[in-house]
């Protein structure tokens, strides 16, 4: 006797698919039997994600998107609904980030990281929505340990992951009746090509790992393994709720 994850009836849109964490967890949905959409401002990168997951024996396609733009969106749902049909699994992954003390961080950049990282999850939620109440879907938004706890030098970053959790818990009480659930999952520190100025700033992976319970820092495939959960029915009765994964470091 055994359980597995099974969504091979899942249609999944996974954004910032085209590396890091977002690439991790595509590649997870599609073991799991999930048709994918690698959803990235590179076309390229997307497609390349795409490539190596059907050379594995997966579904996937690379979707050009830009979550600050909802006609980009809009396009880009289009495909996937013309190449897979409607969307079942959400999984909002892309985020804009400024490594910067709060008093040195521009209009600019602070208006840049909002515009990604809350209002592009936004803008992704109220596009595939109606896909998302026609198929009882779920929602799995990436935040961040930062937004609980704070974080030195990533002061709007954190607070516009802040509001990514804020407004995943408010849509979940408004759709939970209709079939969908939507979470969080709120990575800790995660090596990934992204996270390596970070980790950098701060003296480096083995400096930091020291401050988590379980001695190292994350990967794509920690991460991945909680959206896959949650996106699963092995989690029907969970929404609404923020799942941190990272090694201990936060404990709320």
């Amino acid at each position: 006797m055994s359980i597995q994850i099974d969504l091979s009836s899942d249609v999944a849109v996974v954004t910032g698919g085209g590396s890091g964490i977002g690439e991790g967890i595509a590649t997870m949905l599609a073991e799991a039997g999930a048709k994918v959409a690698i959803a990235d401002l590179s076309a390229e990168a997307a497609k390349s994600v795409a490539e190596q997951i059907t050379s594995k024996g997966g579904t996937a396609i690379g979707v050009e998107f830009n979550i600050a733009d909802p006609a980009s969106i809009e396009q880009g749902l289009a495909q996937v609904r013309e190449q897979f049909g409607p969307v079942s699994v959400l999984v909002n992954n892309a985020a804009a980030w400024a490594i910067k003390k709060f008093a040195d961080t521009s209009a600019e950049e602070a208006q840049k990281v909002v515009d990604v990282t809350l209002l592009g999850t936004i803008n992704v939620m109220r596009a595939a929505l109606p896909d998302l109440l026609e198929t009882q879907g779920r929602i799995v938004n990436v935040a961040s340990d930062s937004a609980r706890t704070g974080e030195h030098s990533m002061s709007v970053y954190a607070g516009a992951k802040a509001g990514v959790i804020g407004v995943t818990k408010s849509l979940a009480k408004e759709v939970g009746r209709k079939g969908v659930r939507a979470n969080v999952v709120a990575p800790g520190t995660t090596v990934t090509p992204g996270s390596s100025g970070f980790i950098d700033s701060v003296g480096g992976a083995d400096k930091l790992a020291k401050a988590y319970p379980l001695g190292r820092l994350g990967t794509p495939a920690d991460i991945a393994g909680a959206v896959v959960f949650l996106a699963s029915p092995l989690s029907t009765w969970i929404t609404g709720q923020v799942l941190s994964v990272s090694g201990g470091f936060t404990m709320v």
